[in-house]
């Protein structure tokens, strides 16, 4: 799956930013496309959490099969995510006396990225030159 960061860091940043002049919101980074669609299925789970199961499930039914990310990609970038301080994890009961499930959901660092990506898209979406 192709992957990307839009990096808004202080060097790509506009002369006034780079200036000390500051906006309205602090600068922030979108995650890589993939993280990010991982965050936008955690996003909308149930309190304690989504298993990661759900998640792979979320990308093939969403994208009426045209997108899927294998459980060892998924749970490699859950673990990466969790550094990243976006998704916390707990465990679940064991099903069928295998071992526990992890339930992920969205820390308070993953909600403020979720928002600020759809606050960005959104104005990217209505942007004209």
């Amino acid at each position: 799956m192709f992957q990307q960061t839009i990096d808004i860091s202080a060097r790509a940043a506009p002369k006034d930013l780079r200036e000390g002049n500051s906006y309205d919101k602090p600068v922030q980074t979108i995650p890589p496309q993939t993280e990010l669609l991982i965050l936008w299925a955690i996003q909308k789970s149930d309190p304690k959490g989504v298993y990661g199961l759900d998640i792979q499930r979320a990308f093939r039914e969403c994208s009426g099969g045209n997108e899927s990310i294998s459980l060892g990609s998924l749970y490699s970038l859950l673990k990466r995510m969790r550094k990243k301080g976006y998704v916390k994890s707990c465990e679940g009961d064991a099903i069928g006396g295998g071992a526990k499930r992890q339930y992920y959901s969205l820390t308070e660092t993953g909600e403020s990225v979720v928002r600020y990506a759809d606050e960005f898209f959104a104005r990217l979406r209505n942007w004209s030159p």
